[in-house]
């Protein structure tokens, strides 16, 4: 909008807004950020809320909103934390439980991560011994990737644990 007396542009909310969002849009792009629409995907992916992510990050009030409305972009550092939480569920878990988190929607999909990962365990050992139709065998193999897998994740804890430590 342009007055015709003095020629002053003025701008209505809705085009300061679609401003601010197309660059927010074009630092990311540029700084190789991931995208509002991946935050949010990523956030949902393990059911956390927003006010998890923020405690989680350590940032402020609304700041995750924000990131995931395309208002502002996070920082690669931020932007860094994010990729990992959204690569490796036990990065996500760890974070969550440090944070004092209480998420039961996504204590429910962490646990539904490991339980899949425990059959796609069993389904391995169970090929690897030829033993499929030997339900004695089937046990077995249950037992071994249960027992398998939480040593994989206590292995993990306690290197983390070792190196926070150091």
């Amino acid at each position: 909008m342009v007055c015709q007396d003095c020629g002053h542009a003025g701008y209505a909310g809705s085009q300061i807004s679609e401003h601010e969002l197309a660059v927010a849009a074009a630092i990311r792009e540029i700084d190789g950020l991931l995208s509002a629409a991946d935050l949010q995907r990523i956030r949902l992916k393990y059911g956390f809320r927003q006010t998890d992510m923020e405690r989680m990050l350590s940032t402020g009030s609304k700041t995750w909103t924000r990131w995931e409305r395309g208002k502002v972009p996070q920082s690669k550092a931020a932007d860094t934390l994010i990729r990992l939480i959204g690569d490796d569920p036990d990065i996500a878990r760890r974070l969550m439980e440090q944070s004092g988190i209480d998420n039961p929607e996504a204590a429910a999909v962490f646990h539904q991560i490991e339980e899949n990962a425990k059959h796609l365990g069993r389904t391995l050992i169970r090929a690897e011994l030829r033993l499929l139709r030997d339900d004695a065998s089937d046990e077995f193999a249950n037992q071994l990737a249960d027992r398998a897998f939480e040593a994989v994740r206590d292995v993990r804890r306690r290197a983390l644990d070792d190196a926070k430590a150091a």
